[in-house]
C-alpha cells in the first residue's frame, strides 16, 4: 500500500506539473504539491488515505487530494485578498463556532454521566394526563378491520358475525384472521394501531371527490360493493380531529420531551453549580459600568435589570 501511495502521489504530481507550461524549479523530496509557500507531503496524503484501497482506487484518491489541496490553498489566497476587509468578522465567527462545540463537548459530558436513559410508562401517562391539550389531532384517526370477498359468498352472514366479534377484542381478530385464509379471503387488519381515516379508505372502493365523514358516526359492520367484490368492514374507534391524540400515538413523542427535559435539567444543574463555585472563589467580577466600582455578588447581572448598561454602551 506504502509503495501504491508513493506512485499515486509521484503520479499525481506529475499530472499536475504537466499542466502548466512553464517548468518550476525542482522541490525538495517528499512535497507533491505547492501553491505560494503551502507544501503538500507525501505524509499529509498518506495519513488521509483510507486502508485497503486497490492500486487503482489509491491512484484516483492521490489525484483527488492533490487536486482538491490546491483549490484549498488558491479559495484561501484569494478569500485573504478579496476579504480581507471581513476577516475580523471571520474570526469571530470562527472563535464563536470553537467556544460552542467545546461549551456542548462539556454539556454532553455532564449529560452522559448523569442521565437516566429509561423513561417509565408510568412517567409517559403522567406528562399526558397533565399536557393532553397540546396533543391535538388535526385529522381523523380510526382503527378496524377489512375483509374483502367475493360478491355472492355463501358464508356472508358467518362473515359478518366474525368482523363484528373483532370489537376491542384481539382474540376474535385473530379467529377472523383464521378464518379469513381458511376461505382465502384478503384481510386488512388495521385493529392494533391508530392509523389516518384516509389511509383507512385507501383499502375501500372510494372516489376522491367524495366526503366519507358520515362513516365515522355508524356503528357495526358496514358494507361497500364494487366490481364483482364486497367490501366488508368495521369502524372499531374513532379519534376525531380536534380531540385528544391516544395516548400511544403520541407516546413516542413524550419519550423524547421527557429525556429533553432531562438533559436540560442536567446541564441547568451543573451551570448553578459551576457558577456558585466560581462566585466562592472570588473568580467572578461584577462591575458598576458608571464607576468601575465592584458590585455585590448578590447583585443582579442581567441587563433586563440594569438597563442603563445598554444604553451607556450605545453612547
Amino acid at each position: 500500500m506504502r509503495k501504491t501511495a508513493v506512485i499515486a502521489c509521484a503520479l499525481c504530481a506529475i499530472v499536475w506539473t504537466g499542466c502548466r507550461r512553464d517548468a518550476e524549479p525542482e522541490k525538495p523530496v517528499g512535497i507533491i504539491a505547492s501553491v505560494d509557500s503551502e507544501r503538500l507531503t507525501v505524509k499529509q496524503m498518506m495519513s488521509d488515505m483510507p486502508a485497503g484501497l486497490s492500486s487503482l482506487d489509491s491512484l484516483t484518491f492521490a489525484r483527488l487530494y492533490v487536486d482538491n489541496w490546491i483549490m484549498k490553498q488558491l479559495k484561501m489566497s484569494k478569500a485573504a485578498e478579496v476579504l480581507s476587509s471581513s476577516e475580523e468578522d471571520i474570526e469571530k465567527l470562527v472563535e464563536g463556532y470553537r467556544q460552542s462545540l467545546i461549551m456542548r463537548k462539556l454539556d454532553q459530558y455532564y449529560i452522559d454521566s448523569q442521565i437516566d436513559p429509561d423513561v417509565t410508562a408510568e412517567q409517559i401517562a403522567a406528562y399526558y394526563r397533565s399536557h393532553g391539550d397540546t396533543f391535538k389531532l388535526d385529522h381523523n384517526l380510526v382503527r378496524g378491520v377489512i375483509v374483502k370477498v367475493p360478491q355472492g359468498y355463501r358464508n356472508m352472514s358467518k362473515l359478518i358475525e366474525a368482523v363484528r366479534a373483532t370489537h376491542d377484542s384481539p382474540e376474535r381478530v385473530a379467529e377472523l384472521a383464521a378464518l379469513c385464509e381458511k376461505n382465502s379471503l384478503q384481510l386488512v387488519d388495521l385493529s392494533s394501531s391508530w392509523v389516518g381515516f384516509s389511509d383507512f379508505l385507501s383499502n375501500l372502493p372510494t372516489e376522491r371527490s367524495r366526503s366519507y365523514d358520515d362513516l365515522l358516526t355508524r356503528s357495526g359492520v358496514q358494507q361497500m360493493t364494487a366490481s364483482g367484490q364486497v367490501f366488508c368492514f368495521m369502524i372499531d374507534a374513532v379519534a376525531a380531529e380536534g380531540s385528544t391524540a391516544p395516548l400511544e400515538r403520541v407516546e413516542s413523542d413524550i419519550r423524547r420531551i421527557l429525556y429533553a427535559q432531562r438533559r436540560a435539567e442536567i446541564v441547568s444543574r451543573y451551570e448553578e453549580q459551576l457558577r456558585d463555585e466560581a462566585l466562592r472563589q472570588g473568580r467572578i467580577g461584577i462591575f458598576d459600568p458608571e464607576s468601575g466600582q465592584p458590585e455585590s455578588r448578590s447583585a443582579r447581572t442581567d441587563t433586563e435589570a440594569r438597563p442603563d448598561i445598554l444604553e451607556n454602551s450605545e453612547n
